[in-house]
């Protein structure tokens, strides 16, 4: 929740659940975790903070090169989905409801065009069409930080970067404490239960360590028509251990294991409606595993104020196995039977900064490199195993140069290379990109800030669970995908007595040279790997911030359109679908009851229609949705926290612009949202 400047910010508020020792059964358990995951971060004043300054926000910190607070902007939705935790940032969409569909967009760029990382790892996958490529929890996320465009040669991503980070033991602790514990539970009336337990605890003066185990169990939700999908029911398991050790006082090593496993009897194709797999499939559901494994050594040293430096290893596999052999209609021969795929990213990425003055000028230097190697392999029955592998290596540096105290200029280069070893060919691709920043401050109030970043893209490895990688072919003249992305803007941040205000308004342009695509030809019954001309993507963003003592409110605006200006089309996804996301607008309202420990929040989200599609297809529909919730903290139960909240108040039915949309074969494929949905959840730290 934003919190206004003006009085004391404390993480009083949280998820905590019960002090007393509660054996629970499965349903109580569950009751008892998806009660909150959302952090209730109150203003106070100084005859709140004894009973405030004890508790522990739970939810994620999110923050966004697209927002400018002034303060914390902490997540207060009991999420379940990653859409719940990131569909309110400006120029950020997350398309999907199904639990192995959750798909990252920003400004109509998807996953594959993105620096995601959880703890350190690369979560970068092409796994199949019909299946995102992210299997994230947000109820155990700390934080989120979210590149909204590439602007800095530190992230490689063509459109921005998403960076995810799990909690740990350090978090949780409470001042004084050595050990503790959480349990969560939760209910969901479209048809979900949810909980998690969590025990944590210093071991000795350097050592802490955490374990966390959690389970969501989801049914098949209604939408806001009131049709019932398919093929939605199942069941996501995620363990998370943590051991942390600080031998000195600057530094830190921390190892994890992140263990996911999401389990069903799935539709087909979990990227459509059931009414659309209904038609295709008829009702068939098919045995569905979708796994991922990572494992993270991170360290980090700050020397001095001056000098410091982080590295992570990891290797982060994603597993796929689906039961392919009774599924009818349009569905390839040589793919009935189970099949499986397996993507893994085994990496480093060494980051340092360096302040130093030069003469009479202060330089802060980031460097670093940066390498993956990705792996793909596919099982398709008793067939031959398929394998592909690409690898990634950079090396970048970045210079913040403080010409006055008020005027700063930062200059970056790097160096990408990506090497193929796949079916389609085993070509090397590289390429020296730059980029350049400029900040002013004009007081304390107002800073203007522009930027332009080069880009790069080297043509990817093909779907990993997809049987055509010996029918893909990379087009004999294939050029990696260039382009420059431009933007500029200002951040303003005024308080007038109890009265806080803040914006960041951002205009952008993204050029693109020679744009990659994959599409399927229908009459070779094969995929071309090609360079489809050039595009453009325009818009803006720009967020305002109101907050007067108990009060705070945002109102965001986003707009982005693009075109590919060789084809005077929109620019398509694979599936020759629009990425244009359309204008959204996104308005939060806050108000804390001090007296009743008591925290009130709305959320609505407008989205316009977006016509920007391909000739002869039906506009995205507009639509409009609306959540609200209250939290409440006793200061009568120390670490418990209640959580009441109602998503989709007015039962509407809508699809996001990132999920599917549209018809094919005379069948609507769209897939619509959950309809109303009430949610409790109740959580105790003891």
């Amino acid at each position: 929740m934003p919190s206004n400047k003006n009085n004391n910010q404390n993480p009083n508020h949280s998820c905590e659940p019960f002090r007393q020792s509660i054996r629970l059964s499965t349903l109580s358990f569950s009751i008892a975790a998806a009660l909150v995951c959302q952090p209730v971060v109150a203003e106070v004043t100084q005859t709140d903070t004894s009973h405030m300054e004890e508790v522990i926000v739970w939810g994620a910190k999110v923050s966004s090169s697209s927002e400018f607070l002034g303060d914390e902007d902490i997540s207060v939705k009991q999420a379940d989905h990653l859409s719940d935790l990131l569909r309110d940032i400006p120029g950020v969409d997350v398309g999907g409801t199904h639990s192995v569909n959750q798909r990252i967009n920003i400004r109509g760029f998807n996953e594959t065009d993105l620096d995601i990382r959880l703890d350190g790892a690369s979560q970068y996958a092409n796994m199949f069409h019909h299946i995102g490529n992210l299997t994230l929890n947000p109820d155990i996320i700390k934080a989120v930080d979210i590149q909204v465009g590439a602007n800095s040669v530190i992230s490689g991503g063509l459109g921005g970067a998403v960076h995810f980070e799990t909690k740990n033991a350090k978090d949780l602790l409470r001042p004084g404490e050595k050990y503790g514990a959480r349990v969560f539970g939760g209910y969901a009336s479209n048809d979900a239960q949810q909980g998690s337990t969590t025990v944590y605890g210093q071991l000795t003066d350097s050592i802490d360590a955490m374990l966390y185990g959690y389970m969501i169990k989801r049914g098949n939700f209604k939408d806001g028509e009131g049709n019932e999908t398919i093929g939605a029911e199942g069941k996501v398991k995620n363990m998370l251990a943590k051991l942390g050790w600080e031998p000195t006082d600057n530094q830190r090593l921390e190892l994890t294991y992140d263990r996911y496993r999401d389990k069903g009897d799935y539709s087909p194709r979990p990227d459509m409606s059931g009414g659309a797999n209904n038609a295709l499939s008829k009702t068939t559901l098919i045995p569905t595993q979708y796994d991922r494994d990572t494992v993270t050594l991170n360290h980090q040293y700050d020397h001095s104020e001056h000098f410091g430096i982080k590295t992570s290893l990891y290797r982060n596999t994603i597993d796929l196995e689906r039961d392919e052999s009774a599924i009818p209609g349009r569905w390839p021969g040589n793919r009935r039977s189970v099949n499986s795929a397996i993507n893994t990213n085994i990496g480093a990425r060494v980051t340092a900064t360096t302040d130093m003055a030069l003469g009479s000028i202060r330089n802060g230097f980031t460097y670093g490199v940066d390498y993956n190697q990705q792996e793909s392999k596919s099982q398709y029955g008793s067939a031959d195993e398929l394998k592909e592998k690409g690898t990634t290596s950079a090396i970048f540096v970045q210079d913040k140069i403080q010409i006055t105290d008020a005027f700063s200029v930062t200059p970056g280069i790097r160096y990408d290379h990506f090497k193929r070893d796949a079916f389609t060919s085993n070509q090397s691709f590289s390429d020296i990109t730059w980029a350049l920043a400029a900040d002013y401050t004009l007081n304390d109030n107002v800073t203007f800030f522009a930027s332009t970043r080069s880009l790069f893209k080297a043509p990817q490895l093909l779907e990993s669970f997809i049987k055509y990688q010996e029918v893909a072919y990379l087009a004999e003249d294939i050029k990696a995908q260039t382009g420059l992305n431009t933007q500029g803007g200002v951040k303003l941040n005024y308080d007038i007595g109890m009265h806080s205000f803040a914006s960041n308004i951002t205009i952008f342009k993204t050029d693109l040279k020679d744009h990659l695509q994959t599409s399927y030809n229908g009459p070779k019954r094969q995929y071309d790997i090609h360079n489809n001309g050039d595009a453009e993507i325009k818009g803006f963003e720009a967020s305002f911030f109101y907050g007067y003592d108990a009060f705070s409110s945002k109102l965001s605006y986003a707009k982005s359109d693009n075109e590919n200006t060789t084809n005077k089309t929109p620019i398509l996804d694979g599936n020759k679908r629009s990425t244009d996301m359309g204008d959204s607008i996104n308005l939060s309202l806050d108000y804390t009851v001090y007296d009743l420990d008591l925290y009130l929040g709305w959320r609505s989200q407008f989205v316009l229609e977006e016509d920007n599609v391909m000739a002869g297809t039906a506009p995205k529909a507009a639509y409009n949705v609306h959540n609200l919730f209250a939290q409440w903290a006793p200061h009568q139960v120390d670490g418990l926290v209640m959580t009441f909240g109602i998503d989709n108040v007015f039962d509407s039915q809508y699809a996001s612009h990132a999920s599917r949309t549209g018809s094919a074969r005379s069948i609507d494929l769209t897939d619509n949202e959950p309809g109303r949905s009430v949610k409790v959840s109740a959580a105790y730290q003891f």
